[in-house]
């Protein structure tokens, strides 16, 4: 490491009164007061869901494996609804583990499958294609579903940012799976994932921090706003990718995504507080925080970043983000749960990405044994950075290694 001073992070494993986080039963009140931080702070307070009631309707879709559901979710006098595509294997079995991923329906057209639940159906999980913008529309004009059940006002409590809203839409996914819809489908709905990309990364970070329902959390290319840690910057440094079969120097010649463009045109992403914050540093929370708020004893997190691809997007900040969470993680027993791919090019979760993602999960939700998997699940853990570069990082990454070492 460089004789530069470590960035410093906010406490993870202290309460606010200072007291120290050393039990894991502890965990569960520290929790709360982060993810309090993080909805006051940068995404909102997802909205008291106990007074929702969801129903949904199945119907057959555009392609043989396809499924069209549409989840409708009633509050007091007011209904909304919105669909999802469900891509089954073709010899779909009761119990399967199903991939969920922010993924609009504008993006394939015809095939209406994405590639990815393509690929997954192929492995036997169910998938399920989430169109974010069918929930909250991507401006700040605050339309969709979301909104016309908690409309956004100025004047009101309610300022929720967009990330916020999507994560709340995938969510409800989740009850209309629990309401019935994953019996019919052959879904346990003690089983899912939910994964998304750049901006769908970031929100679906977001529902995995708040709902806990989702086993595994998987935010792709997600940067600032997502696992990226706001307090570093990797721009002008440069690393050796030669493990990931590029050059052996290769130099981050583009900024990373300022502050002010979060707070500014991409503001309508957060909560108005987030908006009105001038310097990262003001924040009392950082990404690290985010990425804990994933862990549980039967949970699981996959940060996934390309990097020849990913400058804006600080790919060091996503790996500190990733391995200064996992003080919590150890503390609660969950250690080999907290995971992260690198790949060389590629702002996407790609088809070797998702078979990383599909045999950990054959093994971690199906119980297969490592011997019958292909993939090294020992290489999901930010190596590029980790083992290939160590020289070169922040000096922060040298105090969470310190505390693994003990």
């Amino acid at each position: 490491m460089s004789g530069k001073t470590a960035v410093s992070l906010p406490e993870l494993m202290r309460f606010a009164d200072g007291r120290p986080v050393e039990k894991a039963e502890q965990w569960a009140e520290r929790r709360k007061e982060i993810l309090a931080l993080f909805e006051n702070c940068m995404y909102g307070k997802m909205p008291d869901v106990t007074r929702e009631s969801v129903s949904y309707a199945i119907a057959t879709g555009a392609e043989a494996q396809m499924r069209e559901m549409k989840i409708t979710v009633s509050r007091g006098e007011k209904e909304t609804s919105f669909t999802v595509r469900v891509t089954l294997p073709e010899k779909p079995a009761a119990g399967m583990p199903c991939y969920i991923e922010y993924c609009p329906f504008s993006w394939f057209g015809k095939p209406l499958t994405s590639p990815n639940m393509k690929i997954a159906a192929g492995r036997g999980y169910a998938a399920i294609q989430y169109d974010p913008v069918t929930v909250a529309s991507d401006n700040d004009l605050h339309e969709g579903a979301y909104f016309e059940l908690y409309p956004y006002s100025e004047d009101r409590e309610r300022q929720d940012g967009v990330l916020l809203a999507w994560a709340w839409g995938a969510s409800r996914i989740l009850d209309a799976l629990e309401a019935g819809a994953g019996k019919e489908l052959g879904i346990d709905p003690g089983m899912c994932m939910v994964a998304g990309v750049s901006r769908y990364g970031k929100s679906a970070a977001v529902a995995g921090a708040y709902d806990e329902r989702f086993r595994v959390t998987i935010p792709s290319c997600s940067g600032a706003g997502g696992i990226a840690v706001y307090r570093t910057n990797n721009h002008g440094k440069t690393y050796d990718l030669s493990s990931l079969g590029g050059p052996e120097a290769w130099e981050n010649d583009s900024i990373n995504e300022p502050f002010e463009n979060l707070t500014g045109g991409e503001g309508y992403w957060f909560c108005r507080n987030f908006r009105q914050t001038k310097r990262a540093e003001d924040l009392p929370v950082d990404q690290h925080m985010l990425c804990a708020l994933a862990a549980g004893k039967g949970r699981h997190l996959i940060v996934i970043t390309g990097i020849t691809s990913e400058g804006w997007n600080n790919t060091e900040g996503q790996c500190l983000a990733y391995i200064a969470s996992q003080p919590v993680w150890d503390l609660l027993g969950a250690g080999d749960q907290n995971n992260m791919i690198i790949h060389l090019d590629g702002h996407a979760i790609l088809p070797s990405d998702m078979e990383q993602i599909l045999d950990y999960c054959d093994v971690h939700l199906l119980g297969k044994s490592r011997d019958e998997i292909k993939s090294d699940l020992s290489a999901m853990k930010g190596q590029l950075f980790l083992k290939h570069n160590r020289d070169r990082l922040d000096p922060a990454f040298g105090l969470f290694e310190e505390e693994e070492k003990h």
